[in-house]
């Protein structure tokens, strides 16, 4: 079961779960060692989560909307992040169902131009049989308040009412996700 929902409107009980989730993804001993952890990262306006038929969550999608620019010109644009699927529950399309119900969320919104993520090198095939492309130009964020080009991973994109671009500069206006 897949449901979308406001993180401010999580439940103490679900904020327990997406906890329990992350540390099942992510183990302590293995988290300080993780690429980006010193990075500051944006906190999703929504979340998508899935729950196995035991009503345990297996799969988590944070998603964001943001107010950014592309080659300098102003655009909304949506995002995902913070994916993470417990290990025992890989491989069983959990992420792909929640990625799939996000976009239909994003082709809800009237002025999302297209959506963005970034991810390691080695998940770019996974997205892009989803239908993202690399986005082979400069993504700007704010680190600290500072501007900064995004560099630790790669960026993709995908079209929502208007093709995702695979060039130029989108400047995020904020911290990455």
């Amino acid at each position: 079961m897949i449901t979308l929902g406001r993180v401010a409107e999580l439940s103490e009980a679900d904020r327990e779960d997406v906890r329990g989730l992350t540390m099942a993804v992510y183990p302590p001993d293995e988290a300080a060692s993780r690429s980006g952890q010193d990075l500051e990262w944006s906190l999703p306006d929504w979340c998508a989560r899935v729950r196995d038929s035991a009503g345990k969550l297996v799969s988590y999608i944070g998603i964001y909307l943001r107010d950014a620019t592309l080659d300098g010109q102003p655009v909304r644009i949506g995002g995902i992040g913070n994916v993470k699927t417990h290990p025992q529950s890989r491989n069983g399309g959990c992420a792909s169902a929640a990625i799939k119900a996000t976009m239909e969320f994003f082709q809800q919104q009237p002025d999302l131009k297209f959506a963005l993520l970034v991810c390691k090198p080695e998940l770019l095939g996974f997205y892009a049989r989803l239908g993202w492309r690399e986005f082979t130009g400069t993504l700007l964020v704010r680190q600290f308040t500072r501007p900064s080009e995004f560099t630790v991973f790669r960026v993709m994109t995908i079209g929502i009412q208007s093709a995702g671009p695979v060039a130029g500069i989108i400047d995020l206006n904020g911290p990455p996700w």
